[in-house]
């Protein structure tokens, strides 16, 4: 009998599948199994609560900004084929609810703000849970997690000392520090996460 182990997300004993930190859906049919996946030991009860709000993520990462040969292909592709199923129309509207109609030079158009939308918070929070548990060996759970859009530049020489690690270049790369030496730094660790080559938020964990 296996050695039961802990969930990376909740810490309880009955991690009896994986969970992708990155999650799945955001790697296109051209990428396929040529990228090495990033995953860690999960509770079913976990891994299903965010399944929904995944795909979510999913559309509205896709829509926002400037979107690179992955993004697209996504969105043309896996994102147009999830609005085309039963509970595409759902679906749809979740993602209609968070445009907004923005006055550009050339008159009006919609932008969305994935940041402003708790789902999509959700799960960057979880992303930035399951890298802390991979890097750092142990489990945080939600409350101690935060994530936001990257709203102000980080000096170069800071990214710069800070080892970048990728699955898939074009589709994720972080990089991390952690503050434990610094009794007057609240967080635990810090997060810079790149999704498409250029949509940058940031993520922290709080100490107890």
């Amino acid at each position: 009998m296996g050695m039961k182990r802990k969930c990376a997300y909740c810490g309880e004993l009955n991690a009896d599948t994986v969970d992708h930190v990155i999650p799945r859906s955001l790697y296109p049919k051209s990428i396929g199994s040529s990228v090495q996946r990033l995953t860690v030991p999960c509770c079913e009860a976990c891994n299903k609560s965010w399944s929904d709000n995944e795909a979510h993520f999913r559309a509205m990462l896709t829509l926002a900004g400037k979107a690179n040969t992955v993004a697209t292909e996504l969105w043309t592709g896996k994102v147009a084929r999830s609005f085309r199923e039963a509970d595409g129309k759902r679906r749809f509207l979740d993602v209609w609810a968070n445009m907004k109609a923005v006055q550009t030079p050339t008159g009006e158009r919609h932008k969305i703000y994935p940041a402003s939308d708790p789902r999509f918070i959700r799960v960057l929070r979880k992303i930035v849970r399951g890298l802390h548990y991979h890097e750092l060996g142990y489990p945080v759970p939600d409350e101690m997690a935060g994530a936001d859009l990257l709203r102000y530049e980080v000096p170069e020489e800071i990214t710069e000392a800070m080892t970048r690690y990728h699955f898939g270049r074009d589709v994720f790369e972080y990089q991390f520090e952690t503050f434990d030496q610094f009794p007057d730094i609240p967080m635990r660790s810090g997060w810079l996460l790149t999704f498409f080559g250029n949509k940058r938020f940031a993520g922290w964990i709080w100490k107890e």
